[in-house]
């Protein structure tokens, strides 16, 4: 993240997909919990009537932030419920992601590959 205090501008690179899924590469170390740990941190940097460039989307405010960290936590505790409850990963591709989150499946990460990553990222590996 790079903070323009003086102008009210954080740009994020990829850390901020306004409005789409994100890529998290769990194959090199990455996490939902620490990614959620990283734009949380970017949330309290934003001013309110602040501008956050975003990796992938268009320009955001904090406002967007907020909404970007409810998706992240709603759908990281419904995987996590699925995941506890012995579903299969094909399984909990199946039941998929709530309405309300269906647009934000129309960048390169589809819901169920978000699904996946998830899936992944809470159950270390996923193994089904």
């Amino acid at each position: 993240m790079i903070h323009f205090k003086g102008s009210n501008v954080i740009h994020t690179g990829d850390l901020f997909f306004s409005g789409l899924f994100p890529f998290i590469d769990l194959n090199s170390g990455g996490s939902v919990q620490g990614y959620l740990e990283a734009v949380q941190t970017v949330y309290a940097h934003a001013a309110d009537d602040g501008k956050v460039i975003p990796g992938h989307g268009p320009l955001s405010t904090k406002e967007d932030l907020a909404v970007y960290i409810t998706m992240l936590k709603e759908t990281s505790t419904l995987i996590e419920k699925r995941l506890s409850s012995g579903l299969s990963l094909d399984e909990t591709k199946a039941a998929g992601l709530p309405d309300s989150w269906a647009s934000w499946g129309s960048g390169f990460i589809t819901a169920e590959r978000w699904i996946e990553t998830l899936y992944k990222s809470y159950g270390n590996g996923g193994s089904e």
